[in-house]
């Protein structure tokens, strides 16, 4: 009976660290997508260059240069629309004052890219005000 034992002890012994050494598949990496825009309502509330990422578990941040000055870190995006030809992302900011002192309570982004050529529009819409502010561009994912 010692013997089946210490013979079992010596077989796990030696066959833990090769299942150790197994290879498992890496962790998905994030997605990186990055945009130039034109803000056509020359508003300034459209930045000129977005940066888009899902992280491996799933989560969408989104930088800009108005992140950048107002809260100098990435936010949580969302997918609000997703189809065959477009997908839309959305994130909002609350508080915000701009350069000229003018205060909003609340600021809608909305980016829809399109799927077949990267191009992008996007809307900045202010809470308590009607215009629409606009922008397009274009988006490219960065090769590893």
């Amino acid at each position: 009976m010692r013997a089946l034992t210490a013979s079992l002890l010596a077989t796990l012994a030696l066959s833990t660290p090769l299942a150790a050494q197994e290879e498992r598949p890496a962790p998905p990496r994030p997605v990186v997508m990055l945009c130039e825009l034109i803000d056509e309502s020359h508003s300034g509330w459209v930045p000129e260059f977005v940066m888009l990422t899902r992280q491996a578990s799933g989560r969408i941040e989104v930088f800009d240069t108005i992140l950048h000055q107002l809260i100098g870190k990435p936010i949580q995006a969302q997918i609000t629309q997703d189809s065959r030809r477009s997908r839309t992302y959305g994130w909002a900011l609350a508080g915000v004052r701009n350069g000229s002192g003018q205060w909003a309570e609340r600021m809608d982004f909305r980016l829809v890219l399109r799927k077949a050529d990267g191009t992008v529009t996007m809307q900045v819409t202010v809470a308590g005000f009607d215009n629409t502010m606009q922008g397009q561009g274009q988006c490219i994912t960065p090769t590893r």
